[in-house]
């Protein structure tokens, strides 16, 4: 009997000890976690105004990078169609237009030009615009001036506000020492950061950042 007791005892207080361990182990989980959802509520209060800053700079270089696509596209569609394409630029629009010929009559910048996915004027397939990055537009908000010599106006220093691309692979018309142009592309907001999109007569497309001192690759 009393080695019963003694058993019951022993195994009652194992009981106690196990619940009192889960107790102590609960409480402390959600002491944990309410640290840790302090932290991660500081870390977010903290980057909020680094994601302000980093977001114009993402949505320019988007653009950016579009651009620069669209240039290569209309390059490789040159080459492989064995005939010109052009790429025109709209800076009232505020948008550009990768073209894939130049229509019955053979001459850029009429009605009947057609866009690299079969329409014709307005293009409203093969039309990019720069209002789709938010706050983004063509021009070199005065950092163009200081990189050039002198200012690039609305942006776009391509002859016609078109660069054309030929079966060879180059590029055209010249402006000035093989380069055909540029087009200026800045944020309107943020550290109002500028890039540049340039085209050499030879095909090769080049792109550089305004990194607030100078330009970057």
């Amino acid at each position: 009997m009393v080695g019963q007791a003694i058993r019951f005892f022993i195994v009652m207080e194992g009981k106690t000890k196990v619940k009192s361990r889960m107790r102590s182990t609960k409480g402390l989980t959600i002491i944990e976690l309410t640290v840790v959802m302090c932290i991660l509520g500081v870390m977010v209060l903290i980057s909020i105004p680094n994601i302000g800053r980093w977001l114009p700079r993402y949505r320019l270089r988007s653009a950016v990078r579009d651009v620069a696509s669209s240039m290569q596209l209309a390059r490789l569609g040159a080459i492989k169609d064995n005939r010109e394409w052009a790429i025109q630029f709209n800076t009232n629009a505020q948008s550009y237009t990768v073209l894939s010929s130049a229509g019955a009559d053979g001459t850029w910048g009429t009605v009947d030009d057609i866009g690299y996915k079969g329409d014709v004027s307005p293009w409203p397939l093969s039309t990019r615009r720069l209002a789709d990055y938010r706050n983004v537009s063509f021009g070199d908000n005065g950092y163009g001036s200081w990189y050039t010599g002198q200012g690039v106006g609305a942006g776009i220093t391509f002859q016609n506000t078109r660069v054309q691309f030929r079966p060879d692979g180059t590029a055209g018309p010249d402006l000035v020492n093989g380069i055909v142009g540029s087009a200026y592309l800045h944020n309107n907001r943020g550290d109002a950061s500028c890039a540049r999109i340039r085209f050499t007569a030879t095909g090769i497309v080049e792109v550089v950042h305004w990194d607030g001192d100078s330009w970057e690759p």
